[in-house]
């Protein structure tokens, strides 16, 4: 049996392999978004984050459109929600809610490890830096 951390790492990995089947300026601005998305989720909170990549995608037909609607249905299939995922993070109960938070921030991990060694994006701090 497979820990959640194994599970969340595999699903992470095979998530960021199929972005990177996308344009290049797509795939940098998911990698730049796998990056931020944790600092918003702890800065605003996962609904706010939720609700401004829901802004963002838009119709999902330019690059940050559709780098935001790809971010959107990741963190769907962490959280395992079907459908809106706007809908289903604002309507959860509180105890929901920090259940969602956490695993989001449990399983981003993964995501931005990735998008570093699959997708060759780094933090812009992480650029700048040392």
């Amino acid at each position: 049996m497979k820990t959640r951390a194994q599970r969340d790492m595999e699903l992470a990995e095979s998530l960021v392999r199929e972005v990177s089947k996308h344009s290049k300026e797509a795939l940098q601005i998911y990698g730049g978004l796998c990056h931020s998305f944790p600092v918003m989720v702890r800065t605003c909170g996962l609904c706010q984050a939720v609700a401004f990549s829901v802004a963002k995608a838009g119709e999902g037909k330019t690059d940050r459109e559709k780098a935001h609607t790809l971010l959107l249905e990741h963190v769907g299939r962490v959280l395992n929600v079907q459908g809106n995922l706007l809908k289903a993070v604002r309507d959860a109960s509180a105890g929901q809610y920090m259940l969602y938070t956490r695993r989001i921030l449990t399983a981003w991990v993964y995501f931005k490890r990735f998008a570093e060694s699959i997708l060759n994006v780094t933090s812009a701090a992480e650029a700048g830096g040392d």
